[in-house]
C-alpha cells in the first residue's frame, strides 16, 4: 500500500509549484524582463528614468532556473564592492507574491527600522545564521556595489529556508550595506 501526501489544503507539491510558477509570470507579465546579465555588469537602475518610473526599470533575471529576478532601484558605490567574507547588513520588506497576484493586499513584513537588520556573511553556504535567508537573497551582491537597493523576486526554492515547502514566492526590496 502506498500513501501520499499532500501540502496547503490538499494541494500537492506539483500543484503548489505551479501557483508559484503562475504568480511569478503574472507579475512580470507588465515588466521589462531581461533573460541575461548585462555583459559589462551596468545595469539600468531607478536613477536611469524619469519621473522614479520604477516601470521602466527592467527585471534583469539572476540565474539560468528563472528562480531570482532583479530590478535594481541604486547600483550603490561601484568603486566599493562585496567581497566573500564581508559581513553585509541587510534591511528589507517583502510581499507574498502569491497573495498579491490573487488580488490580496498583503501587508509588507520585514525589518526597515535603521536599528533593526540581519548580518550575513556574503558567499557563505555553511553559517546558519546566512543560510537561513536563503540563497537568493545574495545574489545581487556578485553584481552592485555597498549601499545597492534592490527589489528581488525570489521563487521558494533560494528564499527563506524554513520556508521553501510553503512553495510562496515573495517580492522583497532590500538595502545592503557592509558592516562597519
Amino acid at each position: 500500500m502506498m500513501v501520499l501526501s499532500s501540502c496547503d489544503n490538499g494541494k500537492s507539491y506539483a500543484d503548489l509549484l505551479k501557483e508559484e510558477d503562475k504568480a511569478v509570470k503574472a507579475f512580470l507579465a507588465d515588466k521589462i524582463v531581461i533573460n541575461s546579465i548585462p555583459a559589462d555588469s551596468v545595469f539600468v537602475t531607478l536613477q536611469d528614468v524619469g519621473n522614479n518610473d520604477t516601470l521602466a526599470v527592467p527585471y534583469y533575471r539572476l540565474d539560468d532556473d528563472g528562480n531570482v529576478y532583479m530590478q535594481v532601484l541604486d547600483a550603490g558605490i561601484q568603486d566599493d564592492r562585496f567581497e566573500k567574507g564581508n559581513d553585509v547588513n541587510i534591511r528589507f520588506l517583502r510581499v507574498d507574491l502569491k497573495a498579491l497576484m490573487n488580488g490580496e493586499n498583503p501587508d509588507p513584513v520585514g525589518n526597515t527600522n535603521p536599528a533593526d537588520y540581519i548580518t550575513i556573511r556574503f558567499g557563505e553556504t555553511t553559517l546558519s545564521s546566512t543560510t537561513q535567508y536563503g540563497t537568493g537573497i545574495q545574489y545581487p551582491m556578485y553584481f552592485l556595489g555597498n549601499e545597492c537597493k534592490v527589489n528581488l523576486l525570489i521563487r521558494a526554492k533560494l528564499g527563506f529556508t524554513a520556508e521553501t515547502s510553503t512553495v510562496i514566492p515573495y517580492l522583497y526590496t532590500i538595502s545592503y550595506n557592509k558592516s562597519k
